[in-house]
């Protein structure tokens, strides 16, 4: 019973949106929430819909790089951040600036091979003696 919230985790992740169920208080005295998708920025704004239940303000958002589950390390995938709170609108869509470190992927080295050096062998027979010379 224990695994069952991680598997939920993991599975909200891999569909590509967790939310954070943490309400902040903010200092006009609402609450803030915030979004968090790996798979696209409109994965944000669809959980923020469906948490605020119709309109929600942007307050912040951003995108940085990460991997497929987490965005611990700069990875090769997209991740979306947005702050938000339920309620009164001005319609300002989030604009989600890349902030952070940008993936690099590892050089790719090629060492080809070395091609085989030719060898020849060249014997010579002087009655029941041979003598060998290899090059």
């Amino acid at each position: 019973m224990k695994a069952a919230p991680l598997l939920v985790a993991i599975v909200a992740t891999l569909a590509g949106c967790a939310t954070s169920g943490e309400e902040v208080p903010t200092p006009s005295g609402g609450t803030m929430h915030q979004a968090k998708c790996n798979i696209s920025p409109n994965e944000c704004m669809k959980s923020a819909a469906k948490v605020c239940k119709g309109k929600y303000q942007v307050l912040d958002s951003s995108s940085n790089s990460g991997g497929l589950i987490a965005d611990i390390e700069p990875g090769p995938f997209t991740w979306y951040r947005m702050s938000y709170s339920c309620g009164a609108t001005d319609g300002r869509l989030p604009a989600f600036p890349f902030r952070g470190q940008q993936y690099t992927p590892a050089p790719v080295i090629y060492a080809p091979q070395a091609a085989p050096t030719m060898r020849t062998t060249n014997c010579n027979r002087y009655g029941n003696n041979v003598s060998c010379t290899t090059f």
